[in-house]
């Protein structure tokens, strides 16, 4: 099932630091939105139109458990079908106004060159020229294929920031028998504005209305959703048998057993296999770490960061 979520006012996504009132008073926002919040979204909505089942709930009988996102994309200004720009493509340092990202190159590391990482390959600029990360970067589905199948170099983007407006919150916790405020209880929130922007969520496992409401981030804030025929195929390089090498491109943050790296890839040799295949990691582009956190219900406290 493919479905369009439109906010129908300001939405919060709180980062992972903690946020107690006193302590920490201004409560910073993160987007693009991690899948674990999508999951909770949907599945809240399940249940809501399901109530006779939330009683299996976190129970072997769950009927979400087979609830799996396929894909999560952003759609701008009701047309194009937009993804998160890879991490090996960069801009030069100092270019304010460039709007192009270049795709960087797996080169074999030269013997006179140090490095701590394990492996003999870097990705390099073939400029002598710095170069940045954008880590909120945006480009349509056409060029994000062309991008897979190496058949375009510099990338046409936009950012996050582009398409979205800060409009923070300020409060204050006021005494419940008094109404007076308490001291230390002034805090900020970060809301955000998605301007001509709208978020493409395909998923199995799980059947919903047509169309409806849920609630979706910080404070439940109410998203308009309907189901969409939107095309979200992406594709894909054909391999003959002959190749060796390929590049595997992740649109949302992947937590696996060793952080950043599959539990199957020895962390020295960076070797391992798969399905009977024997494979190695040349290099790879992750960038910062990402911290996931929120709120079990269940349990009434905040999760560990992940």
């Amino acid at each position: 099932m493919i479905v369009e979520i439109k906010p129908l006012g300001t939405l919060f996504f709180r980062d992972s630091k903690p946020f107690s009132m006193g302590e920490e008073t201004w409560a910073d926002a993160v987007f693009p939105l991690h899948p674990s919040v999508i999951y909770g979204a949907l599945r809240s909505c399940y249940f809501a139109n399901n109530s006779n089942n939330f009683k299996k709930a976190n129970s072997k009988d769950d009927p979400t458990l087979s609830l799996r996102i396929k894909f999560i994309g952003y759609k701008y200004k009701g047309m194009r079908i937009y993804c998160p720009l890879p991490l090996d493509c960069v801009v030069e340092k100092g270019e304010d106004e460039e709007r192009t990202a270049k795709v960087l190159r797996l080169k074999k590391i030269l013997s006179e060159f140090f490095s701590n990482s394990p492996t003999s390959y870097l990705l390099t600029y073939d400029k002598d020229e710095a170069v940045e990360t954008i880590y909120d970067g945006l480009i349509c589905k056409r060029v994000f294929e062309r991008y897979l199948n190496l058949e375009q170099n510099e990338l046409l983007f936009y950012q996050f920031s582009e398409v979205l407006q800060s409009e923070p919150k300020i409060g204050i916790t006021r005494d419940r028998q008094t109404l007076s405020s308490e001291e230390g209880k002034l805090y900020r929130v970060d809301m955000k504005r998605l301007k001509d922007l709208s978020i493409v969520v395909e998923f199995e496992g799980v059947e919903l209305p047509n169309d409806g409401l849920l609630k979706l981030g910080g404070e439940g804030k109410a998203v308009y959703y309907e189901k969409t025929d939107e095309d979200l195929n992406i594709s894909f390089p054909d391999f003959s048998d002959g190749e060796k090498y390929f590049k595997l491109v992740l649109i949302t943050p992947a937590i696996f057993t060793k952080g950043w790296l599959p539990s199957w890839i020895h962390k020295d040799s960076l070797e391992g296999e798969h399905n009977g295949i024997k494979l190695k990691l040349l290099t790879a582009a992750i960038g910062k770490p990402v911290y996931v956190g929120g709120f079990d219900i269940k349990e009434k406290k905040a999760k560990a960061n992940v």
